[in-house]
């Protein structure tokens, strides 16, 4: 077992990390797998609590061990492959990982479409639509806030509970809807407060935001909406 040095001049965090980055690299330490509790690393290492949280929030911001709430920290995972162009839901995106999908609503609510929002949705100002916003995890780690809106005639969807359920599954299932095409926006933005807090990063982190409609068949807007995305937990590929 490696040992760390007291009178080394790096310090005993960067010490340990370097150690958590040579068994990952050596694949000791393998994607998905669960490293050992704050108390078993301060036992095996001979150092404080403090000095291995400092370790494991700087590996985590470097994106090599993710954090589990109420599960513990583990090795971070592959990147989720995601095609631009298919309508694809989140649950099938990660289903095509070999991940499992979960969501918590943050919000369900009616509210007026603006003049934009109207006309990016085909429908006339202040139409009263339906707003959902939700944190999707991918095997219990937030990956993305989804801020969808979705015109009148799917409004009875904020009857629903739609924590931990496919919203295009639901589409198709009770209003036989077929989701074909999709035009969306890719750019840069970082984090506030509220997206900082709920993707369990640091305020300013760097977030992928797609956003646009997506249509059926017969070109009409089935839902408009953004999403926030963890940029390195997510590849995207045409």
């Amino acid at each position: 077992m490696y040992k760390l040095e007291q009178d080394n001049v790096v310090p005993m965090y960067v010490q340990l990390m370097q150690i958590i980055k040579d068994e990952i690299a050596a694949g000791k330490l393998k994607p998905g797998q669960k490293l050992p509790t704050e108390l078993e690393l301060c036992e095996m290492y001979s150092i404080s609590r403090r000095t291995v949280r400092s370790a494991i929030n700087e590996l985590i911001e470097e994106g090599l061990l993710t954090r589990k709430q109420g599960k513990g920290t583990f090795i971070h995972s592959n990147k989720i492959e995601r095609e631009l162009g298919p309508a694809l839901g989140f649950s099938e995106i990660c289903r095509l990982n070999g991940l499992t999908a979960t969501s918590e609503v943050i919000e369900q609510k009616r509210m007026n479409a603006n003049q934009t929002l109207a006309a990016a949705m085909g429908v006339p100002a202040n139409t009263v639509v339906a707003s959902i916003k939700r944190v999707m995890m991918a095997d219990g780690v937030p990956v993305m806030l989804d801020y969808t809106v979705l015109p009148p005639e799917y409004i009875s969807l904020l009857d629903e509970e739609l924590a931990n359920k496919s919203l295009y599954a639901t589409l198709r299932d009770q209003f036989n809807v077929v989701l074909t095409r999709n035009r969306k926006s890719i750019q840069i933005v970082f984090a506030d407060a509220f997206q900082a807090k709920h993707l369990q990063v640091k305020k300013g982190y760097p977030l992928l935001m797609i956003q646009g409609a997506v249509y059926s068949p017969d070109m009409k807007v089935v839902h408009y909406g953004d999403q926030y995305i963890v940029g390195d937990k997510i590849k995207f590929y045409i």
